[in-house]
Order: C-alpha cells, then sequence, then structure tokens
C-alpha cells in the first residue's frame, strides 16, 4: 500500500481550511461577485398615446436611464390621459404581476392610493413621476416643482395684461396634481388683480379642441379679455389655434407649458407669447435611475425637482434655450 508523503499533511489541511471558509462566506461572496441589476419594472403612465410630444420624451429619458442602470422597464398605460378609470385598472393588473418596482405618474392624486398602498404593502417599490400622490407609500416623487411652474406663468402674465382686463385660465384633468398645483402658483402670482378678473379654471381634459373651443368662447363672450394661461401642452395647443384662427393673438397675449413643436411654432410667430419649459427627459431618465437606486436598497431623496423654465420669443434662440425647447438632440441628462 501506497502511503501519502507526509510534507503534502499542511498544504491539503490549508486547501480544506479554504474551501470550509468559502462556503460559509458563500452566500456574502455571490451578493458581491453576482451581476447586479435586470430587474423587471413597470411604469404606469398617464397615457401611452402618441398625441403628447411630452411623454415621448418623456420615454426617451426612461430608455436611457435603463441601459445605463439595467432595469428592464414595462412601460403601460391608457391611451388617453382623462381615462382615470382604465389607468386604475392597468395599476391593478401591475401590482398581480408582483415587480420589483413601479414608477407611477398618476391621473389622480386620491384616487390611484389604495392600489400604491396595497402594493407596498406586498413589498413592491413605487416611485411616482410628474404628479404626486395623496400617501405616503412612494419613497420618492420626480417632477417639476409645479407651484414655481404655475408662478412663473403667472407672473409672466401679470406681466404683460393691463390690469383692467380679464385672465382666463385653461387647464387640462380636473384632480390631478399637476393641475391643482400650477392653477395654485398662477393664482397665487394673480392675487393681486383681484377675484373678478380671472375667469375659470376650465378644463379641457387634454383635448386641444376642446380648449379650442372654450377659448374662442371666451374671446367672443369677454371683450375686455386680455390673457390666457393654458396649463400643459394640450391646453396650448388648443388655445393658440383659438387666437390664431381669430386673428387676436396680438391683443390676447397666451402663457403655456411645455414645447411640443406646434407651441414652439406659435412661440417664434407670437401666437403664444412665452411657455414654461419642463424636463422631461431629465424627469423620465431620473424617474427610472431613483427607482433603480430604491429597489436595490440605496438611499433616495424623497423629493426630485426638475426645474422649468420660462422662454419668451425674445430669447428662444439663445443656446441654453435651444437645449430646454429641443431636448431629445441634446443627448443624455442636462
Amino acid at each position: 500500500m501506497r502511503i501519502m508523503n507526509s510534507n503534502r499533511w499542511p498544504l491539503l489541511i490549508a486547501v480544506a481550511v479554504l474551501l470550509a471558509v468559502a462556503v460559509l462566506a458563500w452566500p456574502r461572496i455571490q451578493v458581491v461577485i453576482e451581476p447586479r441589476g435586470g430587474e423587471t419594472v413597470y411604469v404606469v403612465l398617464k397615457t401611452t398615446g402618441p398625441q403628447m410630444e411630452f411623454w415621448q420624451i418623456v420615454r426617451a429619458g426612461m430608455e436611457a436611464a435603463a441601459t445605463e442602470f439595467d432595469v428592464e422597464p414595462v412601460i403601460v398605460g391608457p391611451k388617453w390621459e382623462k381615462d382615470i378609470d382604465h389607468q386604475i385598472e392597468i395599476l391593478a393588473e401591475v401590482i398581480e404581476k408582483n415587480p420589483h418596482g413601479i414608477l407611477l405618474a398618476a391621473s389622480d392624486f386620491n384616487r390611484l392610493v389604495p392600489l400604491a398602498e396595497r402594493a407596498a404593502a406586498r413589498g413592491i417599490t413605487i416611485v411616482t413621476l410628474d404628479s404626486a400622490l395623496n400617501s405616503e407609500v412612494p419613497v420618492s416623487f420626480v417632477a417639476t416643482d409645479n407651484v414655481s411652474a404655475g408662478l412663473k406663468a403667472g407672473r409672466e402674465i401679470q406681466r404683460l395684461v393691463p390690469a383692467e382686463l380679464r385672465i382666463a385660465l385653461v387647464s387640462h384633468i380636473q384632480g390631478v396634481a399637476t393641475a391643482i398645483e400650477r392653477e395654485q402658483g398662477v393664482r397665487a402670482a394673480l392675487e393681486s388683480r383681484g377675484a373678478d378678473r380671472i375667469l375659470g379654471t376650465y378644463y379641457s381634459q387634454n383635448e386641444p379642441e376642446l380648449a379650442y373651443r372654450f377659448v374662442r368662447e371666451l374671446v367672443e363672450t369677454y371683450p375686455d379679455l386680455g390673457g390666457i394661461v393654458a396649463m400643459n401642452e394640450s391646453s396650448t395647443v388648443g388655445a393658440g389655434r383659438a387666437l390664431r384662427d381669430l386673428g387676436v393673438y396680438d391683443r390676447i397675449h397666451l402663457v403655456g407649458f411645455d414645447n411640443s413643436r406646434e407651441e414652439i411654432e406659435f412661440l417664434e410667430k407670437g401666437v403664444v407669447k412665452a411657455l414654461v419649459v419642463q424636463r422631461p427627459f431629465n424627469m423620465g431618465y431620473l424617474g427610472i435611475r431613483t427607482l433603480a437606486q430604491a429597489i436595490r436598497r440605496q438611499p433616495v431623496d424623497p423629493v426630485i425637482h426638475t426645474d422649468a423654465v420660462l422662454v419668451r420669443q425674445s430669447d428662444m434662440f439663445s443656446e441654453e434655450n435651444q437645449k430646454l425647447l429641443f431636448p431629445i438632440v441634446q443627448g443624455r441628462l442636462q
């Protein structure tokens, strides 16, 4: 019988000890050496329809962040932003899939709260985007500071319109946080004008055609109408078309929100006097980045505000404002 060389025993003992340590430490080692990422997350938007350029730019930002932070976003939502019932149904279906996380742009401040709380009770991480929820459940909220944005629009229309003339407010969806907060900011800026000089608020349901009808009726009914604040893309487009078609945009000033191609054309021609431009690419990018960090138990800020800038016709061609007006061609996070 062959006898093992006694000089090899120390080596074998050392190997055995190392193997034992490795087995005991494997759970911790695995976390370190396994690639992290690739989690499936759901994005529940207010609308997935092509009618609003704002959301297309948001989605471009999401796609950039998804690649960088290695998550797989599934983007869902109703065709029309006004279809709150359908968004509620979609969110309920998403929760049943038990994803790692949900990025939610809520179409109503209150009505989606019970579902968000149900998701949190299941351990699903919630981050809200663009519009807040009346709940402490979301770990972070990524959005424009809409009260501040409303103040900018309100101060500009206050500057443009003589005190004796009326100003009308045209908004998008009643009950959605963006509409509530922007109107709050606009009204705060117009406080000195007096309530009898302010008309509205008129809700367009995100339909440019409805905003168009409202504005035509306002122009025909109130000869002392001097200005309009339109609080999102579709409202601004509809109001701008009405003022253009009636040929009254020289005497009735329009301040709007967002930067669709039609709005930019209206700004260049003077149909719109100023636009409050958000950063939708940044919003989408930061929404996905924040959700990826949260589901990986990294610290995130409870509120992340993306800026909004007032752009007038006189300064729309500055280099900085061109980046704001045309964000897709400017690369990643600005």
